[in-house]
């Protein structure tokens, strides 16, 4: 059994403060910044039938809140939005594979990527994602990551 290195309860807390979603956002952001690390990261909301993600929080000032990436037709998106899986990216091969983008993260030093899916009532409604150098997360990060996504469903939904 996996010991659970996150305090939940920092982030249940996070979620009964006034100013939602922001407060929620930045306590996941400090809490993934200090268990993790990060270059960037962001929470995407997903928007079903659209073929598109809408950004909803970043740490990075070149990827602003309201935009919408198309990742719902793309192979990541079956993976993730459609299956409701994790997925873990350690490699420019796998940046270029996944995202549209890829170029500009690439150029932001990430090679690395945690993408985690906040699923509620069966169907992935948001990702959690951790951008960072090449190998930087590992399948056992990801289990505390898919944790502390799940905390962001009351923002997403």
């Amino acid at each position: 059994m996996t010991t659970l290195t996150v305090d939940l309860s920092v982030l249940m807390r996070a979620q009964t403060q006034l100013n939602q979603p922001y407060s929620l956002f930045q306590t996941v952001q400090d809490i993934c910044e200090a268990r993790f690390g990060f270059r960037f990261l962001t929470v995407l909301k997903n928007l079903p039938g659209t073929g598109n993600v809408m950004r909803m929080h970043s740490s990075e000032p070149d990827y602003p809140t309201g935009a919408l990436k198309p990742m719902g037709l793309t192979e990541w998106g079956k993976v993730v939005l459609d299956g409701g899986q994790s997925w873990l990216g350690n490699s420019r091969e796998d940046v270029l594979w996944a995202f549209p983008d890829a170029e500009l993260i690439l150029s932001k030093g990430c090679e690395a990527c945690a993408c985690a899916p906040v699923v509620w009532a069966g169907r992935c409604v948001g990702v959690l994602s951790l951008n960072a150098a090449r190998d930087s997360y590992s399948s056992e990060d990801m289990t505390d990551i898919n944790l502390i996504a799940q905390t962001l469903a009351p923002a997403l939904i």
